[in-house]
């Protein structure tokens, strides 16, 4: 009998220290709250995992372009677009941030987009 609550309090132990880790650590420490799924975010880190304000970027299918930028979070949030096809380009950075070319796969649902810049 000892050994199950001996057992017991460890798992229960181990349970609130996975919970106050963040469980399956899928937001690296940032603030970035679930998507709604009915929306798309572009969300931008630096390589620390903290959001990145200020950063514009371009949300497109074949045939137009919108422009976003991002909250305080690192968030730019695209609503009322039907899913499919987009690519996601970083239009500019904030000082201090190195510019990024490269050419993001969004989601064909909806969903998140999430691009790491690097400090310069």
């Amino acid at each position: 009998m000892k050994k199950l609550i001996t057992f017991t309090v460890i798992l229960c132990m181990g349970m609130m220290l996975f919970a106050a880790c963040g469980g399956s650590g899928s937001d690296s420490g940032s603030s970035v709250p679930e998507n709604p799924g009915d929306v798309y975010r572009v969300i931008v880190n630096d390589e620390s995992g903290a959001g990145v304000q200020g950063v514009m970027v371009q949300f497109c299918s074949s045939s137009m372009c919108l422009m976003g930028e991002t909250d305080a979070n690192g968030i730019a949030v695209f609503e009322d677009q039907t899913e499919g096809t987009y690519t996601v380009h970083v239009y500019s950075v904030p000082e201090g941030y190195a510019e990024d070319a490269t050419e993001y796969d969004a989601p064909e649902t909806y969903g998140d987009v999430v691009i790491t810049l690097k400090a310069q």
